[in-house]
């Protein structure tokens, strides 16, 4: 009895010892996921922000002059401000990729996308132009070739961000959702049709769904892939922060085509002669970007 009175003060300090040793474990386990998640997030953020200036400054080389043709200042801004339209959708989607395999995969797809169109620049403009009937001629001279440093530049970002979400897809679990919703499917299956039209189809066809013409209009098919996997993803979660990104590349690419209706609508046939000799797939690809912004706007977007 005595024995065991002496213990006690050893077994009580022991168990006073031993919690506070737990506790500082579990905090330490919490600290080095909560680290893990900010250094995961902050390179989510600064491939978001590089992807950004990498684009806008190839869109820029691309569009401010035309290899053949002399067109006026006003159509190259506008058709600077058509190939920066989907910025919105690319940050957000950045911004959701952390917690979405399939935010994940659409960003590691286009981003590798991106870094082929500007590696093989010439490739994905002009040797495809040949295959058109009638642009044959301005096939080599219509090429674009991006300065040295921004290609290198331009090239490691994309692939960077490719690698990076790449990665995150592989080491995510597959979480299943059984829910979906009809309408953002559709969206989604639209955008991989336009994806692949990029992707395969010969000029004129190839310029939709937008109005870039041969000297982007390949790499923007990488977009289209992003516009996929962000309405698959809202067809099974409700993602604010994504949903929000759709809803205002589709309104910016909707309120370029506004401008360049307004601007130059006494020379539209001149200056996008593609679209208006494909004309009922023009009227798709708008449909498409109108789809859309209508199910992004929708109040009661419930997952169904």
């Amino acid at each position: 009895m005595r024995r065991a009175l002496l213990l006690l003060p050893f077994v009580h300090a022991q168990a006073l010892s031993t919690l506070p040793r737990r506790l500082r474990q579990r905090s330490t386990r919490r600290s080095a996921a909560s680290t893990a998640a900010t250094t995961q997030t902050n390179a989510y953020r600064l491939a978001s922000a590089a992807s950004v200036a990498a684009w806008s400054a190839c869109a820029v080389t691309a569009l401010s002059r035309h290899p053949t043709l002399a067109l006026p200042a006003a159509h190259a801004r506008l058709s600077i401000l058509q190939a920066l339209t989907p910025l919105p959708l690319l940050t957000a989607s950045f911004e959701a990729a952390p917690d979405d395999r399939t935010v994940q995969l659409g960003l590691a797809a286009a981003s590798a996308w991106l870094c082929a169109a500007v590696v093989f620049a010439p490739h994905f403009t002009a040797t495809a132009a040949a295959r058109a009937p009638g642009l044959a001629h301005m096939a080599h001279s219509a090429a674009i070739t991006y300065p040295a440093p921004l290609r290198a530049v331009a090239a490691a970002v994309h692939a960077g961000a490719a690698l990076l979400c790449g990665a995150a897809y592989v080491s995510s679990p597959n979480t299943k959702r059984s829910s979906q919703s009809t309408v953002w499917r559709g969206v989604a299956l639209a955008f991989a049709g336009w994806a692949l039209v990029a992707a395969v189809a010969p000029f004129p066809l190839a310029t939709l769904p937008t109005m870039l013409g041969r000297r982007l209009s390949r790499a923007f098919g990488a977009f289209s892939v992003l516009y996929a996997a962000a309405a698959l993803s809202l067809a099974t979660s409700d993602q604010k922060v994504l949903r929000r990104g759709v809803a205002r590349a589709a309104a910016a690419h909707w309120v370029a085509v506004g401008a360049k209706l307004v601007v130059e609508r006494n020379c539209l046939r001149e200056f996008y002669p593609a679209a208006f000799s494909r004309p009922v797939a023009s009227l798709a690809a708008l449909g498409t970007f109108a789809a859309a912004l209508f199910a992004a706007g929708r109040r009661d977007d419930g997952v169904r």
